[in-house]
């Protein structure tokens, strides 16, 4: 896909090499010394892709601990009055760090209304991925902060999809080329569908609050304050706790 293309060069611009499905190996980061494993690649401040351990790790912040939630990661200057963290990191560059990691990104959902007040859902495609938070407690699962305090019902377990977004061209204010679409609206994980996301919830929840009641919420008990650092985890599914 476009995407991929365009996400496959970010790769070549931070890693330098080859990434995965294009042809080539990924980049090899320097072993080293008396070691067989890869030592962590970083792809840009705050963001390093450890792929001896199958991680993406980045720098994060709490952005709030109450109230009703649309994403659970924004970049920063973007959602935050909207998201769980925020991070420095672009999300091409959290995009470029996936596909390091041998994962495959499908594309965001989608919704549409028709005239009779139906709507009609196209789920996200892309491979299930995990995201875990590392504070000074430990390791905990993303999910386990975000609840309907309403019913009483938990967010479900590792819900995520590697989306990836996507590409449009550029408004003539932008100049000739393309952009990476959650580059400026801030999507990195989102519990709503925006179809733009990086990483997208697998169920497909209207974003607007007319067609579509707001359902998750922010269970602050187990959120760190506002401003506290933290470390979001990204992993293949099925690799077990950090």
């Amino acid at each position: 896909t476009r995407t991929r293309e365009v996400l496959c060069c970010g790769v070549l611009a931070f890693g330098g090499g080859a990434a995965p499905g294009t042809g080539g190996a990924a980049p090899a980061a320097d072993a080293a010394p008396g070691a067989s494993a890869p030592v962590p690649v970083q792809l840009a401040p705050g963001l390093e892709v450890d792929r001896s351990r199958r991680e993406l790790r980045v720098n994060a912040q709490v952005a709030m601990d109450r109230g009703w939630l649309e994403q659970a990661v924004c970049r920063a200057g973007t959602r935050e009055h909207e998201s769980l963290l925020v991070v420095a990191a672009s999300p091409r560059a959290i995009h470029a760090g996936l596909l390091l990691l041998g994962l495959q990104p499908g594309a965001p959902g989608s919704w549409t209304q028709s005239a009779d007040g139906a709507v009609r859902a196209a789920p996200p495609t892309g491979d299930p991925v995990e995201l875990w938070v590392r504070t000074a407690g430990g390791d905990r699962p993303l999910h386990e902060w975000i609840h309907d305090p309403r019913t009483g019902r938990a967010f479900p377990a590792h819900p995520w999809i590697f989306a990836g977004s996507r590409t449009r061209p550029n408004t003539p204010s932008m100049g000739p080329g393309e952009h990476y679409v959650a580059d400026r609206t801030g999507s990195g994980v989102c519990s709503v569908t925006f179809g733009d996301e990086v990483i997208a919830f697998r169920e497909v929840h209207a974003d607007k609050a007319e067609v579509e009641a707001p359902e998750w919420q922010a269970r602050t008990e187990r959120i760190p304050a506002p401003g506290t650092s933290v470390t979001l985890l990204v992993r293949p599914a099925g690799g077990g706790a950090p």
